[in-house]
Parts: structure tokens; sequence; C-alpha cells
């Protein structure tokens, strides 16, 4: 593992989820720093906490909960804490504390989620503006941060790491998202009633109304829970939040992928239907949008495999981030 130079306190701020998962897969590489945690309070902050690391908590600040209490937090607690490099991953919370670091003098590096291929994110414009240093983790997306340095995609540098036996049943995950995903669990009830699903099913409904016909059904599980469920099935459902589908790989597993789409009221943006169709034309995931096939069921059996060119092409997140510290 490359370490950047010792010595320097660090801020590292990002949203829970796939945010807060990117900044956690730098930490190896930070080892050396005085670092800080800014996140939202949840199991996650809870499990940095046990582990022995700083951890600060704001209030959730996105576009489905915009306050003006949620701003002042953040201002207040980048005055306090004086940051001198701020590395975010994304998204709202971070906005209002790294525009004050910036301010007061700090050095900003934004990090791009793998779930932005095409189209930056709103958080990662703006910091950008204030003369962030950016990486992306796809080249696609210099055209629209054209110095950004680009990194290999950090969920190309799990595929298969920890594989898994051929596990049995299904697990289905909507995500931790706070908006419902009725069509993905729509979809596996179509799926499991013409016999396409192993058994038993077990499905991470979150915030959805719909109560699933087939298995058992969960709103949320903690992080643990999440790994040996992906671990312990034999195929693997998700929408294409980044982390989710990275813990898959990880695991050896070709998941089937329903994107949520912002037309349908399931997300802000369109940001996972490009995630995904990506991936899919890599072969690391199954796209699916229409009823499931056997041919595709099948496909999703099989363990990921990654060719490696595609995990060779660029610089790994962290060799980038020694790169800008050093």
């Amino acid at each position: 593992m490359i370490k950047v130079m010792a010595g320097r306190r660090v801020h590292l701020i990002a949203s829970l989820g796939g945010h807060l998962e990117l900044l956690h897969a730098l930490a190896p590489a930070l080892a050396d720093h005085d670092r800080t945690w800014t996140t939202s309070e949840g199991s996650r902050a809870e499990e940095l906490r046990r582990s022995g690391e700083t951890v600060r908590t704001l209030p959730r600040l996105d576009r489905g909960s915009v306050r003006i209490a949620s701003f002042l937090a953040g201002i207040r607690l980048a005055v306090r804490e004086r940051p001198e490099l701020v590395i975010s991953s994304g998204a709202g919370l971070t906005v209002p504390f790294a525009i004050t670091a910036r301010l007061l003098g700090a050095r900003l590096i934004f990090v791009e989620t793998m779930a932005r291929v095409t189209s930056g994110s709103l958080s990662g414009r703006i910091l950008s503006r204030l003369g962030a240093d950016m990486v992306v983790q796809w080249p696609e997306l210099r055209q629209v941060y054209p110095r950004a340095a680009v990194c290999r995609p950090t969920l190309l540098e799990s595929v298969g790491e920890s594989p898994a036996p051929d596990g049995r049943g299904t697990f289905v995950t909507v995500g931790s998202h706070d908006v419902p995903f009725d069509r993905l669990l729509e979809w596996v009830d179509d799926a499991a009633d013409r016999g396409l699903l192993p058994e038993p099913i077990t499905v991470q409904q979150g915030v959805s109304t719909r109560v699933p016909r087939h298995g058992r059904a969960t709103p949320f599980v903690s992080p643990g829970e999440f790994v040996a469920a992906v671990r312990d099935a034999r195929v693997v459902v998700t929408h294409a939040g980044a982390g989710a589908i990275a813990t898959a790989l990880r695991a050896g597993r070709t998941p089937l992928v329903m994107a949520r789409e912002a037309a349908r009221g399931e997300h802000v943006d369109d940001h996972q239907k490009q995630l995904v169709t990506r991936l899919d034309q890599m072969g690391l995931v199954v796209l699916v949008d229409g009823p499931l096939t056997p041919e595709q069921r099948d496909r999703a059996c099989r363990p990921a495999t990654l060719d490696p060119a595609s995990s060779d092409a660029w610089p790994s997140v962290t060799e980038v981030l020694a790169d800008l510290l050093r």
C-alpha cells in the first residue's frame, strides 16, 4: 500500500453509503496521518468510532432534506476544526464544510465516486470551481473536469478479492436511499413467480412500500449483515448503488442490477444507469430492465471475472492520491 507523506492533519468527509466507502478505501494510504472523519450519524460512523477513529457527524443535507440548520452546522464545524487538508467524495453535507474550509485556507481534494461515469456530481462541480484537486474514476469525466487526474475505478480493485463459495438462495437489496424502489421488488416477485430465482429469497426493502410476495423482507441490515448476505447467496439482485455492486464483485458474484431512474422519481438523476451500462459492457454485472431470462440468471450464477487489461489502464486511487500529496 502506497502511503503519502506523514504528519499532516487530514479531514475525510462524505455522506454515508458509497461516498463514505470510497474514503474508507483510501484510509490505509493515510495511516500515518492525524485523521478526522465527518459524515452522518449511522452504523458506519459507529464502526469507525469503535475502530479508534476520530469521528464528527453532521445532519443530513441533500436534495430531499435542505435545511438552513444543516448548512450552518457544516460551517460551524469547519470553523471549529480549522482543517488543513480536506479529502471528500461528496455529497451534500460536504459542501458547506468544504467551502468554509477553503475560505480558511485548507487544501481540497475531491474524489468522484465510481458511480459517476459521464456526468459530475453537484458537490464535485461546486468544489472544482473552488480550486479543488479533482480525481475521477472514468476517463469520460475529463470532459467535465479537464484537469482531473484519472484513477482506476475502485470496484476493479476488488473483483474476486474475497471469493465466496457458491452459496444458496437469492439476496435482494434496494440500498439505503430515501426513495422507494418498488419497481425492483415487483420485478423480483415476477421472476420468483416464474421460478427463475433460487430460494430462499431474502429482501432488504429499504423504504419501499411494496411488500414482497416471496421470501423474508427486512427494511435495513447492518454493514456486516449485508456482506454476509451477499457471500451466502447464490444470486445477488441489487439497485445500481456503487457500494452494493462493489461488495458483490468482491465476493466473486455477478449481480443482477436494475438502475434507479430519475424519470420514474427513483433518484435525482440517471448516474446509476451510466454505471450499470458500463459495467454490463465489461461483463461484470447483468443489466436487467425487462423480465428476467434464464440466460441472465445463468450469467448471474457464474463468478465475476475481470479482463486484466481493464484494471491496468490507470493508476490506483491511492497512487493518484500519493502523487497529489507528495
